[in-house]
């Protein structure tokens, strides 16, 4: 019995993480306008891949 509801909180964190994950991309897909009104705001702690490739090409070169 230890075992299976070890198994069942395991796969209620993943939905409830996947579930997150969904939410969190529709809302991002979403024009910037909306999303303001809204009232989302945009996660800074996560860089993009875009910002990460744009940061290269402004470093100055020593």
């Amino acid at each position: 019995m230890f075992g299976i509801s070890r198994i069942v909180r395991h796969a209620r964190r993943w939905h409830a993480n996947h579930q997150r994950a969904v939410m969190e991309s529709t809302m991002l897909n979403l024009p910037l306008e909306l999303q303001k009104d809204i009232g989302w705001q945009a996660p800074r702690d996560r860089p993009s891949a875009n910002r990460i490739q744009q940061d290269i090409h402004t470093r100055p070169m020593l």
